[in-house]
């Protein structure tokens, strides 16, 4: 994560953007302190590589379900009332 003053930015906005797109942060300060940060956008819904590994490996732990008494429980079983 970078932090770039205002005046920087506004002088090199396009070099900013540039870099936001290759996946860096910036901070961008007035007067030394934090205002707001340019993060790269991610449409809504997908996952890094490493969160859809890790969503998977749930839902097939889940699929699986849990022994008890020599037998899985469903998922329906395990929230029925």
């Amino acid at each position: 994560m970078r932090q770039v003053s205002l005046r920087e930015a506004n002088q090199n906005f396009s070099s900013c953007i540039a870099e936001v797109e290759a996946g860096e942060r910036l901070v961008l300060l007035r007067r030394g302190q934090p205002v707001a940060e340019i993060i790269p956008y991610k449409e809504k819904g997908k996952l890094d590589p490493e969160r859809e590994a890790t969503r998977a490996r749930m839902l097939a732990s889940m699929r699986k379900g849990i022994p008890m008494d020599g037998k899985p429980l469903t998922r329906d079983e395990i929230y029925e009332r």
